[in-house]
């Protein structure tokens, strides 16, 4: 039975010849926990992001920013535009609102 590129989902196993094209992600929270994904170098990282955001039962994802190397990634960047390896980390940081000058009394 073929598997249609269309249905087929980024992240979960690949079958045929293309298993060997796949990249292994570690995506790791604030909390030190981590996510591992198997990822298909052509895949959007918002895909990326919302399978990320739905493991870790966070309901929309652009409340999460994702850094590779200190730099923000884009959503809609793909896994090979990004130059992204095999267990290559990217940090998972929720958005934290405000952060002005404290008031003093």
């Amino acid at each position: 039975m073929a598997t249609d590129k269309k249905t087929e989902r980024p992240f979960e196993e690949s079958t045929g010849s293309n298993a060997e094209n796949c990249v292994y992600l570690i995506i790791k929270s604030q909390d030190g926990t981590s996510v591992y994904l198997k990822v298909d170098p052509s895949s959007v990282m918002k895909v990326i992001f919302k399978e990320y955001c739905k493991r870790k039962q966070i309901i929309d994802y652009k409340t999460v920013r994702f850094f590779f190397n200190g730099q923000r990634i884009s959503p809609r960047k793909t896994v090979n535009e990004l130059g992204l390896e095999n267990n290559d980390e990217i940090d998972a940081m929720l958005h934290q609102e405000g952060g002005g000058p404290a008031h003093q009394i």
